[in-house]
């Protein structure tokens, strides 16, 4: 069946990008509702953003998501990731600013306050989109991304990078092991130090600290206390991954496997995806259905918000 969380969870904590202080309650949601985000500090139905790759638009250094009139919401993909890692299909997710706070740089807080909350079941079956085809997205820098099919939702990620702290990393990973939890959702963002001034000028990056990011320079990493477990980079890729997969609307039946991957890579191949109706169909857990996935579901105000 579909799930939400048994009560509402309230977190703060800094915007990475904008620097500023945030506010966000997650609530629960009746069947059918999704992921629906709700800028409080804009109110009306104006605040109101669906998770979902249709209103997924192109940003540096994180996921966005933008209704029709505009509204942003910013740096969805750790909490994304934590929904879709734990089997949670419904929540409104109320924030007071344009950015879901960065916490620790993991999803490890909100998976342990959703697991003190508990998980409940609504009275509506669950649906899968499952992977009929390979679907290929290739980038210009030699990035590239394949979702083919597979029984649960798997990931096969591998990561290069100059930094010689971080170099190359691979992950693969099977919604069936228990590697979630234990790993994945702890693993925290990282940079290079040689790009924390790009990022500061381009606006980015206003709230990053060694508090929230694993930062390396020239092979050495400046966080005392040092890694959380081995390969923790290529780790935090694929919780982003997890993440952005979610914006399919519903839990994933398919294989992503990925080559230096990232959100603009990983939100293209799920765009992709959708685009092509033949590559995928919708199911439940023991029946399938050759209809198209719907775009947009109708806002439960007035018993969840």
């Amino acid at each position: 069946m579909q799930t939400t969380i048994q009560a509402p969870i309230t977190m703060s904590g800094v915007g990475v990008h904008s620097g500023r202080a945030v506010t966000m309650t997650l609530h629960p949601a009746a069947a059918d509702t999704g992921i629906l985000f709700n800028r409080v500090d804009i109110g009306d139905d104006d605040g109101f953003v669906l998770a979902h790759a249709t209103n997924a638009i192109e940003t540096q250094l994180c996921t966005t998501i933008k209704n029709n009139v505009g509204t942003e919401v910013r740096m969805i993909e750790h909490l994304m990731a934590a929904f879709h890692g734990l089997g949670i299909d419904n929540v409104i997710v109320e924030l007071n600013g344009p950015e879901v706070p960065i916490l620790d740089g993991s999803s490890a807080a909100i998976v342990e306050s959703i697991n003190l909350v508990g998980i409940m079941a609504t009275d509506s079956a669950r649906t899968y989109l499952e992977i009929l085809v390979p679907v290929t997205v290739e980038l210009e820098n030699g990035a590239w991304a394949t979702l083919s099919p597979a029984p649960t939702l798997q990931l096969d990620i591998d990561i290069d990078f100059t930094d010689p702290g971080i170099g190359k990393q691979a992950f693969s990973f099977d919604s069936r092991d228990d590697a979630f939890g234990d790993e994945i959702a702890r693993a925290r963002t990282f940079c290079m130090f040689k790009d924390v001034e790009a990022m500061r000028l381009a606006g980015l990056g206003k709230g990053g600290s060694l508090e929230n990011a694993l930062v390396y320079d020239n092979g050495t990493l400046l966080n005392e206390g040092g890694l959380r477990m081995e390969n923790e980079c290529v780790k935090h890729k694929a919780l982003d991954c997890i993440g952005d997969l979610f914006l399919v609307g519903m839990p994933l039946k398919g294989r992503l496997s990925a080559h230096l991957p990232g959100h603009r890579l990983s939100t293209l191949v799920v765009k992709a995806l959708l685009a092509d109706e033949s590559a995928y169909r919708i199911t439940t857990e023991n029946d399938a259905y050759d209809i198209a996935p719907s775009l947009e579901r109708t806002l439960p105000l007035a018993a969840t918000a």
